[in-house]
């Protein structure tokens, strides 16, 4: 295709602002077992409550094979690692978030009696962090929702996770939080709601508010052969 040389510009700023977003992602749920319907479970779903500087983050990191040609130039360019993963600041911080936060069964609520054996209460407010290694039992799955102004609301899932980072509870004048960290696992084998085609989770964004072709930014006449 020949390359050509612009005399007019086409649209230098917002194309519609239908489609920005502001806010915040304001609702975020999680479930011990994943959400997926085909998962077969009765396990609540908690509603974290407020979480501040929610962010939802998808990485990326490529491989790159370089030609024989000196100087040398990429010839293929694969994606060697993917990562999903949503961040924020708990700001309600009772025990299910707590239990959540630290890797613990949000749904247990077994505690430990003076005697030494177990009693099953759900009033059980004792949280003993490092009591065990294992993680089989206390994955879940995350959802987070934001609002835009005309209705519209983007969703995100992480079909499998468990929480990570350092709970810290400080003091302050003002409403304190503490970081949490949800990094997706591969859940193509479908254990919590994954599949081959979806192994982290996925995000449901909206469609382009105006279709229009900018006709203007193709070039107005070819260059000289």
């Amino acid at each position: 295709m020949a390359n050509g040389h612009y005399k007019q510009m086409g649209a230098q700023s917002v194309l519609s602002t239908t489609d920005l977003f502001q806010g915040f992602w304001s609702h975020v749920d999680v479930v011990k077992g994943g959400f997926k319907p085909k998962v077969a479970h009765n396990n609540e779903i908690h509603y974290l409550g407020v979480v501040n500087e929610g962010a939802l983050e998808i990485s990326r990191e490529d491989t790159e094979f370089l030609g024989t040609t000196f100087p040398q130039v990429v010839e293929l360019l694969t994606p060697s690692q993917v990562g999903m993963k949503f961040s924020g600041q708990l700001a309600e911080l009772q025990k299910v978030n707590l239990r959540l936060a630290i890797g613990k069964d949000i749904d247990d609520n077994t505690a430990t009696s003076d005697s030494g054996g177990t009693t099953d209460t759900a009033n059980n407010a004792f949280i003993y962090p490092g009591s065990s290694c294992k993680f089989d039992d206390v994955f879940v799955g995350v959802r987070a929702l934001r609002e835009r102004c005309d209705g519209f609301i983007m969703d995100m899932m992480i079909h499998k996770t468990i929480a990570s980072g350092t709970v810290t509870i400080g003091g302050a004048a003002e409403v304190i939080n503490t970081p949490v960290e949800f990094n997706a696992l591969d859940d193509r084998n479908g254990e919590l709601g994954g599949t081959s085609q979806s192994p982290l989770g996925w995000l449901y964004a909206p469609n382009p508010t105006s279709s229009t072709t900018d006709a203007t930014l193709r070039p107005s006449h070819d260059e000289p052969a």
